[in-house]
């Protein structure tokens, strides 16, 4: 029995890059979202702010019942569930012709991640037992690693098939999703009995947060979600700045260029970053902050002071470095609380840690929404620099917490 458990749990560590890797997005969609939702489904940025908010505030309030929910199905069943939530969303944007069901597909695809997001904790729990707990970065890096090649092939051909139909890649979309569901079935999970565990009192169900706990969950939170929200209005800010001397098919064309050699600069970052981490350990989130300031920037001073193909690549730039920022924020982030947090209750801490990020992308999206209403996008990216300086105190903070941990140890 233990030998059949042993080979169940190592065959799902070996596919759980490669699930990750397709279930982490709605692969082919997410490259033409924008395209596809302005010019095939008539939305406005507006609109599509709006959607995302939705989506988000019906998410943080699934994450507020999901610890009992899970606790109650188990992981295995929530990952699963989460799959399927992420199967639905997918047909519902392809299908959908009103607001409301646009909505629907967004509320669909956050709350997919409010269960799925326990996969981590699942990797993690399989590599305890199996003495490798050291790996999970590894495995992780190595899982963001196929998202990338992924989404980076998905974002190369996809502005071909958008021009040929623009329904083709969400056909497409729709077979990944399906795909990853019956994946899901064979993600397995160590029995937590199996796992040796500090001796606890009653109180062990119960969530003690410690400072780097909190501040890691914060962190994450306000790095992560800000990195989101501007790839998604930067993703909107270059189309329509191509739109005012190109084409529509030429936008298509130069947009999914852009987009290819972002998820380029993503896949690079995700090879480098197990080098970086061993070279500057924790201090690699100072490499991050300064990269999303000037990831940032670099849409403000296209924006203000170049015109036509110049502002474009300048802003391209920035949308490069933002991709690149994504999954090493979260590898980092992760480990960090996973190595702080008591092994009973880690679905917690990452069910904590999923709902910061969501709290943040409601807050910054709700903001953008009401800053669109009247103005245009680079108010938007004005607002979010001044928000950006601000996060230094948070992440010294983080910081000089770890350091110091560090040393009492």
């Amino acid at each position: 029995m233990n030998n059949l458990k042993d080979k169940r749990i190592k065959f799902s560590n070996k596919i759980y890059p490669i699930f990750y890797g397709l279930s982490s997005d709605l692969i082919f969609f997410i490259a033409i979202k924008t395209l596809f939702l302005t010019n095939v489904k008539g939305l406005t940025p507006s609109e599509i702010n709006f959607i995302v908010t939705i989506g988000v505030l019906v998410a943080l309030i699934f994450y507020l019942l999901s610890s009992k929910i899970i606790n109650k199905i188990g992981n295995i069943y929530s990952i699963r569930l989460g799959t399927f939530f992420l199967l639905i969303s997918a047909v519902l944007f392809t299908v959908s012709t009103n607001l409301i069901f646009f909505a629907l597909a967004e509320v669909f695809y956050e709350v997919s991640y409010v269960f799925k997001c326990v996969d981590q904790v699942v990797l993690n729990n399989n590599l305890i037992y199996q003495n490798k707990g050291n790996d999970f970065i590894k495995i992780k890096t190595k899982a963001t690693t196929i998202y990338s090649i992924t989404t980076m092939i998905a974002t190369l051909s996809t502005g071909f098939m958008f021009n040929i139909n623009p329904y083709l890649p969400m056909f497409i979309c729709i077979l990944i999703c399906f795909n990853n569901f019956i994946m899901s079935h064979f993600i397995y999970e160590v029995d937590s009995n199996n796992i040796e565990l500090k001796p606890m009192k009653k109180e062990k169900n119960k969530l003690r947060f410690n400072k780097i706990m909190i501040i890691t969950i914060l962190v994450y939170g306000l790095i992560y979600g800000t990195i989101y929200v501007c790839q998604a209005n930067g993703n909107l800010f270059i189309q329509y700045e191509l739109q005012n001397y190109l084409q529509a098919n030429n936008v298509t064309l130069v947009l999914a260029i852009i987009l290819f050699l972002s998820r380029i600069s993503r896949l690079v970052s995700n090879m480098v970053f197990g080098k970086i981490y061993d070279k500057f350990k924790n201090r690699t989130l100072y490499i991050i902050y300064f990269g999303l300031g000037a990831s940032v920037s670099l849409f403000i001073i296209g924006k203000l002071f170049f015109t036509s193909i110049y502002s474009s690549i300048i802003m391209a730039a920035g949308f490069i470095i933002l991709l690149a920022l994504r999954d090493p924020t979260e590898n980092l982030l992760s480990n960090i609380l996973l190595k702080n947090t008591k092994k009973e209750v880690q679905e917690k801490a990452m069910l904590y840690f999923q709902f910061m990020r969501r709290l943040i992308v409601f807050i910054l999206s709700l903001f953008a929404t009401i800053i669109l209403v009247k103005y245009q996008l680079i108010h938007v990216y004005l607002v979010f620099s001044v928000f950006i300086l601000l996060y230094i105190f948070i992440v010294l903070k983080l910081l000089s917490l770890l350091t110091i941990q560090n040393k009492e140890e």
